[in-house]
């Protein structure tokens, strides 16, 4: 069997010591520097922001490319046979409205969420 005295603290008023320093040190008043902390803060650049537009840009492109991907690994002949049928069916007023609302879901309704709040 080992023995495990070794691995123990067999000085616990050593340790007893370092805790009390530590705790004395966490309770300590502040220390004052003569200013020295608040000019060098003063002295750093200050932090630059981002054009709005191209914070909009840096999570629209990546955005942009991750679709375009996926969408060129899409089943394209197996979606566009059916709905080219039903196209067929179509009378010329449903084309019309139903091509409106694509476009107001596809393009305008995502260009106003993107461009609506400065989040």
């Amino acid at each position: 069997m080992m023995n495990d005295s070794k691995t123990l603290n067999t000085h616990p008023a050593q340790s007893d010591s370092f805790d009390d320093f530590l705790r004395q040190q966490l309770h300590a008043a502040y220390i004052d520097d003569d200013g020295f902390t608040a000019q060098f803060m003063a002295r750093l650049p200050a932090p630059k922001t981002l054009n709005p537009w191209l914070e909009k840009a840096i999570i629209a492109v990546p955005v942009l490319l991750i679709s375009l991907l996926v969408l060129s690994h899409f089943p394209w002949r197996e979606l566009v046979q059916p709905v080219y049928g039903w196209f067929l069916l179509q009378d010329l007023t449903s084309l019309l409205s139903m091509g409106v609302a694509v476009f107001i879901a596809l393009v305008v309704a995502p260009v106003a969420w993107l461009f609506s709040g400065e989040s």
